[in-house]
């Protein structure tokens, strides 16, 4: 055989190879693709099925049970809740021993919170207005509990020796191991917070602080000192009562912050003997909304037999529940929200300083459309509510 038509021969079997080699690969490339796919579409139903541990219980979407799906916190498959510590307190206390069992039994003690800088990028402005209050609630964490069970009954050092359960007591070892405080509020320095009436060992991580309002934490009713000159808005004759010596004032609705909020200003602290001071923006009310109720909702309580809940939805309308986005954004606004196994629907008139109830349905008996339109409203305001 010729050299020429040798090599002709030997580059049609090397094209031939080639050939098979290409086939081989657009089988394995055909079978990838149809793997992603079938992987893909499974993906994509897994996914528009899945719902958290929170929504997949029974009526999640319907009631309040959802909540955790749209906090802040972290939710694991447990239940178990992730918070992350806003600082840690610095005492005068280094060991257990010898800590007053409860927050003002030595009202000299001095403790302090400094907020940390991982929470917030300016930790300074978190503090802004808490210097207006005299007092304030700190919720900590009992990281020193050296109990490696918790029981249901515990032995407090008034009882004696003898047992009741954790659950009326103060103990600090319980299920939850979490600490509350009230403390009084001698200064504000940056994103450090003085204050005295310290039941705390020193280095006890903090998990909130909230700000004393004696009209929704004092049982009695009683209000503190409204210093209306702190919000110069606030007429004392109308919005402050009058002080009383036995602390107590309650706060106007949470939850109803706007973007552009007064910048309060500095006050020097009351003393006790003054009683407790809260700013003038948090004092009652004179003007509450006028609640209506329609005929036909009247008669729909009647016949679900929940008279006896209209004293309730009474009560909330009156104090307004919509943010200050919602009445911003929408005039005379329609409003629905649930109490008990209730779907309450309303509208309010903010010309005239009303709101009517015109409808008031079972919620377990809600038709689709309702449902989808109480999700809606739901989800599309719980930023604000």
């Amino acid at each position: 055989m010729r050299p020429e038509l040798f090599k002709i021969s030997e580059l049609r079997e090397e094209l031939q190879n080639a050939r098979v080699e290409i086939n081989n690969l657009r089988e394995q490339i055909n079978e990838i693709s149809q793997s992603n796919k079938r992987d893909f579409e499974s993906f994509l139903s897994m996914m528009k099925s899945w719902k958290c541990e929170g929504c997949s219980l029974k009526k999640c979407e319907i009631t309040s049970n959802d909540e955790s799906c749209s906090s802040g916190q972290k939710i694991n498959i447990n239940n178990s809740v992730e918070l992350t510590p806003i600082g840690k307190l610095s005492t005068e206390f280094p060991c257990k021993k010898g800590v007053p069992r409860q927050p003002g039994i030595v009202p000299t003690s001095k403790g302090s919170l400094t907020i940390s800088s991982k929470i917030f990028t300016n930790p300074h402005h978190s503090l802004e207005g808490l210097s207006s209050f005299s007092h304030m609630w700190i919720i900590f964490y009992f990281d020193r509990n050296e109990s490696t069970h918790v029981h249901a009954k515990v032995a407090p050092p008034r009882l004696n020796g003898e047992k009741t359960g954790v659950f009326a007591t103060r103990s600090p070892h319980r299920p939850c191991p979490i600490g509350l405080s009230l403390v009084q509020i001698d200064r504000i320095e940056g994103s450090t917070i003085y204050f005295s009436g310290v039941d705390m060992v020193d280095g006890t991580p903090v998990l909130d602080i909230k700000p004393y309002i004696p009209q929704y934490d004092d049982p009695t009713g009683s209000v503190g000192i409204c210093d209306a000159t702190l919000y110069p808005q606030c007429d004392p004759l109308t919005m402050c009562p009058v002080p009383l010596s036995n602390p107590s004032g309650r706060e106007a609705p949470d939850g109803e912050e706007s973007e552009k909020e007064p910048t309060p200003i500095q006050a020097p602290l009351k003393t006790l003997a003054q009683g407790v001071r809260v700013p003038g923006w948090v004092c009652p009310k004179e003007n509450q909304l006028n609640v209506n109720l329609s005929a036909e909702a009247e008669r729909s309580l009647s016949l679900l037999n929940k008279l006896d809940v209209w004293p309730i939805i009474e009560g909330v309308l009156k104090e307004d529940p919509r943010s200050v986005y919602l009445k911003q954004k929408y005039i005379n606004q329609f409003y629905t929200f649930l109490i008990s196994d209730l779907h309450v629907s309303c509208k309010f008139n903010d010309n005239d300083g009303s709101v009517s109830v015109y409808k008031v349905g079972d919620a377990n008996r809600m038709c689709e459309c309702d449902q989808q339109e109480w999700r809606c409203e739901k989800h599309n305001n719980i930023r604000y509510e």
